[in-house]
């Protein structure tokens, strides 16, 4: 029996929100918040019925599919591998898989019944399918039973889709390895290569056009700078920056967003090319005090960040926040977000693709409890969920 946990964070975007999608610099950090996958494989007699059993409770999602299934459809000579990659097709052949297995499922199921539901086991199989003949895993009769569960609520723009890419993805490679008899219990840096790819191949299927950036942040995690759809620095250290996490509860699609941002830039795009430019000047500059931050951080004092790099910090949160606002991406509740916020000398901006979602509000380095209960009482009094966290943790990890 082979039986392992991998777990994966969260992310926000701190600055660059949709500039991104277009080539501009932005800023993103992993949260400690994390998704865990539980994986089981199981070698059954021949006596035993061997199932695929899928289990996403947050969800509400329970699947059981007969291991043969599956494996006459994607491993037998009907099905050319080679073929579906190199004309990008694998996608569409997960999705006719599962609009003809459904005489093949247990009655005991949860009806598949919301988008969401869909799109993950879409990408579920699609990356089984996808790692199994890059890996060369050994697709023979048994029982595997994947249970995810996350912290991250879905949907609100803390990388719940990419932490869940993430998850599966390094869960496969890692079954792959084990398989082979290699019991290692880190990722290299190749391994998490691989692991982003396959990972922002799957978000294809939730998003259709993704920067890139979530699945990078919840593979490698710490804080990273993010430009022209790859990652080209991350910062190895930074002091204990704490943000407080608020949720609108107002539900939106990042596709659609992202749709709405296009559409908006297609039509003005004299006027929304330079609001993107700025936005990445802005990502630029924080980045730059960011990093500021990291190398001064074992010998700056308290005062010495809130007065030197904290200030600019809350002009460019500002400023980004502006800009998302001209372009049609926040939301009334994001506004009043910000206006709590202004009211205790904090500065708050939208993180992810906006019309809702979460806003976060960064912590001064000296700001003391009683200000962060009041703060946090107002919020939850306008009818907002509130989280605090701090930034910048671990990525994708082998759990122990």
């Amino acid at each position: 029996m082979i039986e392992f946990k991998i777990s994966a964070p969260g992310k926000i975007i701190l600055f660059g929100e949709h500039a991104v999608v277009y080539g501009k610099t932005a800023v993103a950090t992993s949260l400690n918040l994390r998704t865990t996958v539980k994986f089981t494989e199981q070698r059954r007699s021949q006596h035993l019925r061997n199932i695929i059993k899928i289990e996403f409770p947050d969800i509400k999602l329970s699947f059981n599919l007969p291991f043969y299934v599956f494996r006459n459809y994607f491993f037998s000579d009907n099905f050319s591998y080679p073929l579906v990659k190199e004309n990008n097709q694998l996608h569409s052949c997960v999705s006719d898989f599962l609009d003809s297995i459904k005489d093949s499922t247990d009655k005991s199921n949860n009806e598949i019944i919301t988008e969401e539901q869909k799109l993950s086991l879409q990408a579920f199989f699609y990356l089984l399918v996808y790692i199994a003949y890059e890996e060369c895993i050994d697709i023979k009769e048994t029982s595997l039973h994947v249970h995810l569960s996350t912290e991250l609520k879905v949907g609100t723009g803390l990388g719940s889709s990419a932490s869940f890419a993430v998850c599966l993805s390094a869960c496969f490679l890692h079954w792959s390895f084990l398989q082979k008899g290699n019991h290692h219990s880190t990722f290299t840096k190749d391994e998490l290569d691989k692991i982003s790819k396959y990972a922002l191949n799957c978000e294809k299927i939730m998003h259709e056009s993704p920067s890139g950036i979530d699945n990078s942040v919840c593979t490698y995690g710490s804080i990273i700078k993010f430009q022209q759809k790859k990652l080209v620095d991350m910062l190895p250290h930074i002091s204990d920056l704490k943000i407080l996490l608020v949720n609108t509860n107002v539900v939106r699609s990042t596709k659609d967003q992202i749709k709405q941002a296009a559409r908006i830039k297609n039509l003005y795009p004299g006027i929304i090319n330079p609001i993107f430019d700025i936005i990445g000047d802005v990502s630029q500059n924080a980045w730059e005090i960011l990093t500021e931050i990291s190398n001064n951080a074992e010998k700056a004092t308290e005062s010495e960040i809130k007065d030197i790099w904290f200030e600019k910090l809350l002009v460019l949160i500002n400023v980004n926040q502006g800009l998302l606002f001209s372009i049609h991406m926040s939301h009334a509740k994001l506004e009043i977000i910000c206006a709590i916020a202004s009211t205790h000398s904090c500065r708050a901006k939208l993180t992810g693709a906006g019309g809702g979602g979460y806003a976060y509000i960064l912590l001064p380095p000296d700001i003391k409890s009683k200000s962060i209960d009041l703060m946090t009482k107002q919020l939850e009094e306008a009818s907002f969920d509130v989280t605090m966290t701090s930034l910048g943790g671990s990525g994708v990890k082998i759990e122990h």
